[in-house]
């Protein structure tokens, strides 16, 4: 089984998001070949979500059993709206996760006992990445780390795991729709 995933950007959230994608598949007793778009590589949630591009992509990569964009919801409700869109165009192939409100809260969520601020005002932040996270990886990650210290950062996942989908519902909704899809004849 393969799966692809589709960033907004992959030069960092490919630290954030493969881990993520790799622990969905092993809670469920899979172990999928996981990989983050290398070409095209998409600058902004508004390429992530062009069904154009979305569709190239799809077309390029036929390979793939699945294809998970995830990409941060920023503040955008409306984002949920274009997320439904894309998927109804390739059903049972393509899903969107939208992160409330960026990618980087799901690394905040694996420490989330250490950050010093409370999670609700972590998770009600339109700007969280700036506001949390950089000086979070600033003051604790090592310097040389890959994707700025996210690689580092993830490394906690494992134990956290289930605190991580309870902090963050979007992405248990996405384990659920994962297993569903799994479990559906192909």
């Amino acid at each position: 089984m393969k799966v692809l995933v589709i960033p907004e950007d992959p030069r960092l959230d490919q630290y954030i998001l493969k881990p993520v994608v790799e622990k969905i598949f092993a809670d469920l007793g899979k172990a999928p070949r996981v990989t983050v778009l290398p070409n095209p590589r998409l600058r902004g949630v508004a390429e992530a979500l062009n069904p154009d591009i979305l569709s190239r992509i799809v077309a390029t990569y036929p390979m793939n059993d699945l294809f998970l964009v995830l990409v941060d919801r920023d503040g955008d409700e409306a984002r949920a709206a274009v997320a439904k869109a894309r998927e109804a165009e390739h059903p049972g192939r393509l899903f969107v996760c939208l992160a409330i409100e960026e990618i980087e809260v799901w690394m905040l969520a694996i420490h989330s006992e250490t950050l010093g601020t409370g999670w609700r005002e972590i998770r009600a932040e339109i700007h969280p990445k700036e506001r949390f996270a950089e000086p979070f990886l600033q003051e604790r990650a090592p310097k040389l780390d890959a994707g700025q210290g996210r690689a580092w950062a993830m490394r906690g996942l494992g134990g956290e795991w289930r605190g991580v989908l309870q902090r963050c519902p979007e992405l248990d909704e996405l384990k659920r729709r994962v297993e569903a899809w799994l479990a559906a004849p192909r």
